[in-house]
């Protein structure tokens, strides 16, 4: 935890100095008294830095990820003591990183390498076994309809060393067998045929080799988000989520057991994956706290009606090896308003919903119908995070069910219901009611 804690002090200080020798300096010589003293190493770490960015490069950051510095300090080879990662932009457009290790009190350049995306999309370090040595993964965009590229490096004595360049739709970085190493697998989308498959690969003798590759559904418009989660028998299952051709949202299952990937959600003739079709903009996601993501299907209610609310009520379903499907949860899920409400078993298919919309609040009425008229039996009001005053204010009206960064969510419940097997208690309600948080790696849900 110390070394963590030093490291980011150390980046805080090393940044402070990139903005200092860039012209954001202090305004007066008394304030240079309150730095705290730099080790002599990081100052000449910065006038190594310094005489890249005088032949005319500027410092770059990805777009995405949690890995957006312009110097980034990370221990590549796994001895405790912490590498200097710098990444510039030339004049031309093009992309370079140069890579130091500490020797002698001193940064010593490790060696450098290129790169000619249009930007640089995120970046990553994959594990490269149990004793913590790490590879450098940037991730380019470029201006073709949803291709990305991806570069991934080696460290060696004599410099960086290429271990694997291609593009992709999408990529996940994750350890699937437990072995220390991270996987590379890929949403890959063919130009000639216009599908898409998966593909992965692993790190064997110093390269990264392809182990699988298998088809995706036919409906893919575009890849939006992927997933592991662990099956029993030792199996992993990776999800990728889509949009689909035909409006909605799809989701491929891969399951890997070391040796053979199968696709479990796509049909095996036809290649269709429209069986985990939804309306509502959701991902997969842990609904019961297995581990393991479920995969949200469209309610067969909604195939049945018109009825625009229809497309918020979500079957989670858990594949299973064989293809069998298990429901975990029913919800009504309304990703753009950030919450999901556990669907009551007594409500069944009898409940409708209905939305509607004021100055300050998105208004969702559960109710039931008759020939006698309509009896509301709960009301949910999401009111705007951006007017924030007044809807506090307005919400102080109503039970608070939770307030965050989203908005303010609260509910009404009727005292009485005319069928009381419909009836719901505002401590039902609570433990049924839940905030989506929101996913930055795919801001689309």
């Amino acid at each position: 935890m110390y070394r963590y804690g030093k490291r980011a002090l150390l980046l805080t200080v090393l940044m402070g100095l990139i903005l200092l020798c860039g012209g954001c300096g202090l305004g007066s010589a008394e304030s240079l008294l309150l730095l705290p003293k730099v080790p002599s190493e990081y100052m000449q770490l910065q006038e190594q830095l310094s005489r890249i960015l005088e032949t005319g490069a500027s410092y770059a950051v990805a777009e995405a990820g949690s890995n957006r510095q312009p110097v980034q300090l990370v221990d590549i080879d796994g001895d405790g003591i912490d590498e200097a990662m710098a990444f510039f932009q030339r004049e031309d457009g093009s992309y370079e990183v140069h890579a130091f290790r500490q020797q002698n009190e001193q940064y010593v350049p490790i060696g450098a390498a290129e790169g000619f995306g249009s930007t640089l999309r995120a970046i990553y370090y994959p594990a490269c076994g149990s004793g913590g040595q790490l590879a450098l993964a940037l991730c380019w965009g470029f201006d073709q309809n949803g291709a990305y590229g991806i570069t991934v490096y080696g460290f060696e004595e004599d410099g960086l060393r290429m271990l694997l360049d291609m593009q992709y739709a999408d990529v996940l970085i994750e350890d699937l067998d437990g072995n220390g190493a991270a996987e590379l697998i890929f949403a890959v989308w063919d130009a000639a045929t216009g599908l898409y498959s998966a593909r992965g690969y692993q790190l064997q003798n110093g390269q990264y080799r392809q182990i699988f590759e298998t088809a995706l559904c036919l409906e893919i418009r575009s890849v939006i988000g992927m997933a592991a989660g662990r099956l029993s028998g030792h199996k992993t299952a990776i999800f990728i989520d889509s949009a689909a051709t035909m409006g909605g949202y799809v989701t491929d299952m891969i399951c890997w057991d070391g040796q053979t990937a199968v696709n479990r959600t796509i049909d095996p003739t036809s290649g269709s994956g429209s069986g985990t079709w939804r309306g509502a903009a959701a991902a997969c996601r842990d609904m019961n706290g297995d581990g393991l993501p479920e995969i949200p299907v469209s309610h067969a209610f909604e195939r049945e009606t018109s009825e625009a609310e229809a497309r918020y009520r979500l079957d989670w379903v858990n594949y299973g090896e064989r293809r069998e499907t298990d429901v975990v949860e029913r919800t009504f899920y309304v990703p753009g308003e950030h919450w999901y409400l556990v669907w009551p078993g007594a409500w069944g298919d009898d409940v409708r919903a209905e939305k509607s919309r004021t100055s300050y609040a998105e208004q969702t009425n559960f109710y039931v119908e008759d020939a006698e008229g309509r009896e509301i039996l709960l009301s949910i009001r999401v009111f705007n995070s951006d007017k924030r005053e007044i809807s506090a204010n307005l919400a102080r009206r109503f039970h608070i069910l939770a307030d965050n960064a989203n908005g303010i969510y609260c509910d009404t419940v009727p005292e009485y219901v005319e069928n009381n097997s419909y009836q719901l208690t505002e401590e039902m309600v609570e433990a049924a009611f839940h905030p989506i948080e929101t996913n930055w790696r795919t801001e689309e849900y």
